[in-house]
């Protein structure tokens, strides 16, 4: 009988722990029911809060703009001084008002519990085997807007007198061009004249630098910097783009730094080095963006570099001599060769080019008069021009660059207008 009556007890005790387990546990979600809503209103009317707040700071400052403004009529200086700092005074307190009034009504205090390590919600890696293409394709001297090669291109303007004087704007035996194309401004090399000639986009003189040369021909800007080289001078001059003389390497010679009548250039956007024609040792000298010597191209290829183009992944550099294009990839392994005299003779005596967005090739034909456009494999899409003094003709073109808007730029050696925008 006894041991029935301790099982019975037994499992009354049971039963009864359950129940207040079950109590327990209901009480405690109601509890959390009463706290979630109680949270979930809270911030609702920190929101509510948040938004009276910021549109009662919009309109102060609002009416404290209109004040000024107001007051900017009627003050004198020294008042109007007075005034604005005062009113300023007034915005900043006010801010700082706002701030700790909404700061200190969204501190909530968390259980310990509830805590979760910000490790463990994941993160964002860079793998490193990840291939991130570069943001752009092209350096910044190969322009956003590629003409229309299958309309005629007629001349849109000309300027710059041809003249053996040294006044300003006017151009003796100009040689090379390039564009700043954040500006818009062009640079021209004064061959005869011993100076670089700065124009505006619309064509107006602005100004010229003559700082150690000696027959500039070749020309080309990144960024900031301008690099001007000198035939005569056999040297690579860095300047700022308001003229400053930088820094001046070179010489006559075949060593490293040395050149012999160097002629086009251009810099590399991957790397900012220095791309140098240097025509008669039969190279091209690649120098470092402090203009030291880096690393040479073309020996035993080239037999008359002239020019010199650098995109992200190739390097393009004219030789006279045949005349073709040597194509390179980033490498400097020589991966194709373009325009060569053969059947029709597209080119006579090319001289100078550029490149647009599209890999087209346009290019100045010294002793045919005339500016001819190659696509990427070398097939020759469009030629214009003449010899003449006339709009649109051409005596010995030399320099040809291509603007931020597309417009083809074409300097000539003696036509009577020796600039030309097609």
């Amino acid at each position: 009988m006894a041991s029935e009556a301790v099982n019975r007890n037994f499992i009354e005790q049971v039963k009864e722990s359950r129940k207040k387990i079950r109590d327990c546990f209901k009480r405690s979600h109601e509890a959390l029911q009463l706290r979630e809503s109680i949270l979930l209103s809270r911030i609702d009317e920190i929101e509510e809060d948040y938004n009276d707040k910021t549109q009662e700071m919009n309109s102060l400052v609002e009416a404290l703009n209109k004040e000024m403004a107001q007051a900017t009529v009627t003050l004198s200086a020294n008042k109007l001084a007075e005034a604005h700092k005062q009113i300023s005074s007034i915005i900043e307190n006010k801010i700082t008002e706002l701030t700790a009034d909404t700061d200190s009504s969204i501190k909530f205090e968390w259980n310990n519990q509830f805590e979760t390590d910000i490790g463990q919600l994941g993160s964002i890696m860079l793998n490193g085997q990840t291939n991130i293409p570069p943001t752009r394709t092209f350096p910044p001297q190969v322009k956003p807007v590629v003409p229309d090669y299958k309309v005629k291109l007629l001349p849109t303007a000309y300027c710059c007198k041809r003249s053996d004087n040294k006044a300003p704007g006017e151009l003796n035996v100009p040689r090379g061009i390039a564009v700043h194309y954040q500006t818009g401004n062009i640079y021209i090399t004064d061959r005869d004249n011993n100076r670089v000639q700065v124009f505006s986009s619309n064509r107006d003189y602005l100004f010229m630098f003559s700082e150690k040369m000696n027959k500039p021909v070749g020309i080309c800007i990144s960024q900031n910097k301008v690099f001007v080289t000198q035939v005569q001078g056999h040297c690579v001059n860095m300047y700022e783009l308001e003229g400053k003389l930088i820094r001046s390497v070179g010489g006559e010679g075949n060593g490293e730094v040395q050149f012999y009548h160097p002629q086009g250039l251009d810099t590399s956007d991957r790397n900012s080095n220095v791309y140098v024609c240097d025509r008669d040792n039969y190279r091209v000298q690649i120098l470092t963006e402090k203009l030291k010597f880096n690393s040479m191209l073309g020996i035993g290829l080239f037999n008359n570099p002239r020019d010199v183009k650098v995109t992200r992944d190739r390097v393009l550099v004219l030789d006279g001599s045949d005349p073709c294009m040597f194509v390179f990839n980033s490498d400097h392994v020589l991966i194709n060769r373009l325009i060569t005299r053969g059947i029709g003779k597209q080119t006579n005596n090319p001289i100078r080019f550029d490149i647009d967005r599209d890999y087209n090739i346009i290019m100045s034909d010294y002793s045919d008069h005339c500016v001819s456009v190659f696509n990427q494999e070398g097939e020759q899409i469009h030629k214009f021009g003449k010899k003449g003094q006339g709009i649109g003709e051409f005596y010995n073109p030399f320099g040809i660059v291509l603007d931020n808007t597309g417009h083809i730029i074409v300097v000539s050696d003696k036509n009577t207008n020796c600039l030309q925008f097609f």
